[in-house]
């Protein structure tokens, strides 16, 4: 929920910044990860989840500790893949994929979210 005083799209901005830092850093667990992921846009689950498959690749050692969060959510919780699943429809995904890439925001993930939920809310 909304804080008070704070809008819909502050709201989105700082709980989709939390499910991010929230899976790569280990500080929310899956159910709580969930109760976010659900509050949330489609669009932006999936972008959360994408940039977290994009940044940390099973294949590296390094990624171990995200990849198993985001795989526990994401098995844990068939709803999240649907909606991430749901996001990954949505024709601003093809304009974000057309004018970006996703590494460019690995650095600065508040960046991306800022870039999405202000495209989302127009």
């Amino acid at each position: 929920m909304a804080e008070e005083g704070e809008t819909m799209v502050d709201f989105e901005k700082r709980e989709a910044l939390r499910l991010l830092s929230g899976l790569e850093n280990g500080q929310l667990s899956t159910a709580d990860a969930f109760n976010v992921a659900e509050a949330l846009d489609p669009l932006i689950v999936y972008f959360v989840l994408r940039y977290l498959r994009e940044k940390y690749p099973p294949a590296q050692p390094s990624s171990e500790g995200v990849v198993q969060r985001v795989l526990e959510l994401t098995s844990t919780y068939s709803d999240v893949v649907k909606r991430a699943k749901t996001g990954e429809k949505d024709p601003i995904r093809e304009w974000f994929d057309d004018t970006y890439a996703m590494r460019e925001y690995f650095d600065r993930p508040g960046e991306l979210v800022e870039l999405l939920v202000e495209k989302i809310e127009g």
